[in-house]
């Protein structure tokens, strides 16, 4: 006769997988096992509703060589492995970081890059109710916002978390009365981490003196998920309406920022850094709400990590800061150059094809390459003095920087635009002018064609 709890647990994590639609029928789902009794609860109960779903399972272990005692939870993973039939891995790292963060960010990289080589569909994680309301607290003490409350997710792209339903209570009992073997990591019962802490002195104290929890916790949860999605599609709509790309990254209308509720402010500014590839703090969003908050002239605002911001006449700007505030590089002909401000410089010649030249293309330049008679060009950023000689001056020079006045390119965007040389003749600011140096005319055999891309 089946036992009336294991049943229970059973029907309980199939009833949250089909409310949250976290696994579809021909899935093949990789279990990351660490040999505790929430991750062998995970893989026993998904081994046990296999059949409804017609997937199949894939245990992955990843040690990290931090702790001494693993050789027990792999054999325990190894015996379980082969009684049940489930094919298994065991991946082995050193990182040289041993903070919590750094092993969590490298974990999550080997899962991800291990189940994109192999195919498989989902990536199955261990996580409980218990770490949820772990989660929640803990982002509550860090000040991480509304955002931060809204817990764990039960899916992201192909990661599922099927049992974050169950209490740890739960796990544990069920691996018991199930006669599977595991090991509990004996550092996750050391008040040596903000989790360890919370688990073992924060939550105890408020299961004693608030008799609704954690249930109230978890109803306040829920309503926080409902804000939360609200905000979010509000804030996309701002974003669409006031938020431009551009080729150097991002940009706003200065005078539309005020219009904007400082709610979604905050939450424009995270998408922002989430697109050009930053995380940005909670310490760092009110610093910077607090600096876009004061009118000012043309000029800095903030860099943060590898973003500047920088207000010119009415816009403010989002771009990445260039690596190297100076630099100068040979490039072959032919041949292409990736510059640290993100832009790509590509060379060619063209024999007798003038049907190809775009002329009204600012990205893309052309000269007669029989006049200039080289194999290799300088790429540089600005300095000061620099000229060149553009079309309509009858060979005289002009200041690059008069040009830039001229063209309205801010001071912030200046040493980040690529100049291109032959020799000591500035050929072409990318995107900007071309000089009247070798211009293509009938007589023209061979052309150089220069062309430039830009990442955000």
């Amino acid at each position: 006769m089946k036992d009336k709890f294991l049943e229970i647990i059973e029907k309980k994590v199939l009833n949250f997988i089909n409310a949250e639609s976290l696994i579809n029928e021909r899935d093949s789902i990789l279990i990351c096992i660490s040999g505790g009794s929430d991750s062998f609860a995970l893989a026993e109960i998904l081994h046990r509703i296999s059949p409804q779903y017609n997937y199949t399972l894939h245990l992955l272990y990843i040690d990290h060589h931090v702790r001494q005692n693993t050789e027990e939870e792999k054999l325990l993973i190894k015996d379980y492995a082969n009684k049940k039939n489930i094919p298994f891995t065991i991946l082995n790292i050193y990182p040289d970081n041993l903070s919590e963060k750094t092993l969590r960010d490298e974990r999550y990289k080997i899962i991800e890059e291990f189940a994109q080589k192999n195919g498989f569909t989902k990536i199955a994680l261990g996580h409980t109710l218990d770490d949820n309301i772990e989660t929640i607290i803990m982002n509550f003490l860090r000040g991480y916002g509304l955002e931060g409350l809204t817990s764990i997710p039960p899916k992201r792209d192909k990661i599922i978390r099927p049992i974050l339903v169950l209490t740890k209570k739960e796990t544990t009992e069920y691996c018991n009365k199930k006669e599977i073997k595991y090991k509990e990591d004996f550092t996750n019962y050391l008040p040596i981490t903000l989790r360890n802490k919370v688990r073992y002195q924060l939550i105890p104290f408020l299961r004693d003196i608030i008799d609704q929890f954690p249930q109230s916790l978890i109803n306040q949860n829920i309503i926080l998920n409902w804000d939360q999605e609200l905000l979010k599609n509000i804030s996309t709509e701002y974003s669409d309406k006031y938020i431009k790309s551009n080729m150097d990254g991002f940009e706003f209308n200065y005078n539309n920022w005020s219009n904007i509720p400082n709610a979604i402010k905050v939450r424009i500014l995270k998408n922002i850094f989430n697109k050009m590839g930053e995380n940005i703090t909670i310490d760092g969003l009110i610093y910077l709400m607090n600096k876009l908050s004061k009118r000012r002239k043309t000029g800095n605002i903030a860099i943060m990590n590898t973003i500047k911001i920088y207000k010119h006449g009415d816009k403010v700007y989002f771009i990445k800061k260039t690596l190297e505030e100076n630099y100068e590089y040979i490039l072959s002909i032919p041949d292409s150059l990736k510059l640290p401000s993100g832009y790509e410089i590509i060379t060619e010649i063209i024999e007798d094809n003038k049907e190809s030249i775009k002329f009204d293309d600012l990205w893309h330049v052309y000269f007669d390459y029989d006049k200039i008679k080289t194999d290799k060009l300088i790429v540089r950023n600005w300095r000061e003095g620099d000229k060149i000689k553009p079309f309509g001056l009858k060979g005289k020079s002009k200041k690059l920087q008069d040009l830039f006045i001229d063209k309205k390119i801010p001071k912030w965007k200046r040493l980040e635009i690529p100049l291109i040389f032959w020799e000591n003749e500035l050929l072409w600011v990318v995107g900007v002018a071309r000089s009247n140096i070798a211009p293509i005319t009938e007589d023209t055999k061979r052309i150089l064609h220069i062309m430039a891309k830009k990442e955000v």
